[in-house]
């Protein structure tokens, strides 16, 4: 596991995750890392694994209004033009970039409790969600990214995404892992 190590991403392909997603149960599981698999496919908290493997930072890189891609805009039937915040964060264990993360938070799920979201920064959104007990979640999508999204990985990643529900449409969280998460012991059973 390389620590430090700088996250060069290109930025055009990297916040767009404009991919073509599978439901989970589609994916091969053959096809993915066996220490990757669990990661893809948890329910629970991603946040509360990571930070029972080390310390964890959020790095927040962008967090502002924009334009969700057609198929961001697609998952979560949104109008169109209509106006969406969208965070995207790196997710460090002890300084080591692990997970990729971008969330399309549409206004109108700026809701109750959720309207704290927008006020987060360098708080993961995923601890936040997982707090409330009314929360839903979709089913998991699953897809495999092309080698170049993010330079340093020598390989092509995993990303998974997942629609909570509470307000409005609902926020949509897409998420990357890179290379280095596998070889992390995993706070999971591994079947």
């Amino acid at each position: 596991m390389t620590v430090n190590k700088p996250t060069m991403m290109n930025p055009s392909v990297a916040q767009q995750f404009n991919y073509r997603w599978s439901p989970i149960h589609r994916i091969n599981k053959t096809s993915v890392p066996k220490n990757l698999w669990p990661w893809l496919t948890t329910d629970e908290s991603l946040t509360a694994k990571l930070q029972s493997l080390g310390t964890l930072v959020v790095k927040v890189l962008d967090d502002a209004w924009g334009a969700p891609t057609a198929r961001e805009r697609k998952r979560l039937k949104l109008r169109p033009r209509e106006t969406v915040r969208v965070r995207t964060v790196l997710l460090t264990v002890d300084g080591c970039p692990m997970i990729y993360a971008r969330s399309i938070i549409p206004a109108r799920s700026l809701r109750g409790h959720w309207r704290q979201v927008k006020h987060l920064k360098n708080k993961p959104l995923g601890g936040y969600l997982f707090q409330h007990r009314a929360l839903k979640r979709s089913g998991i999508e699953a897809t495999q990214l092309p080698k170049n999204l993010f330079p340093n990985q020598p390989s092509p990643l995993w990303a998974r995404r997942s629609v909570f529900q509470q307000y409005g449409p609902g926020i949509l969280v897409n998420e990357a892992f890179f290379d280095d998460l596998q070889y992390l012991k995993p706070p999971f059973v591994l079947l």
